[in-house]
């Protein structure tokens, strides 16, 4: 969950970024804009590849007791 809106704040944060970069005419920032929120994007996707991970774990771990 922390992690999740770790994410979701970058996310936000580099939007504001990338517009401000656009509207001062500022390439640096708006690049830095892009980059965070490629960042966030890229942190919920390991948070979802994570979580599939454990239920998988768990699934296998829950079919070996049951034998």
């Amino acid at each position: 969950m922390e992690n999740n809106i770790k994410n979701e704040k970058d996310k936000v944060m580099g939007k504001v970024k990338e517009s401000l970069g656009k509207v001062f005419d500022d390439d640096e920032l708006e690049f830095e804009g892009k980059m965070q929120t490629i960042k966030g994007n890229i942190g919920n996707k390991l948070d979802e590849i994570k979580e599939d991970v454990l239920d998988k774990t768990n699934d296998i771990l829950d079919n070996i007791k049951k034998k």
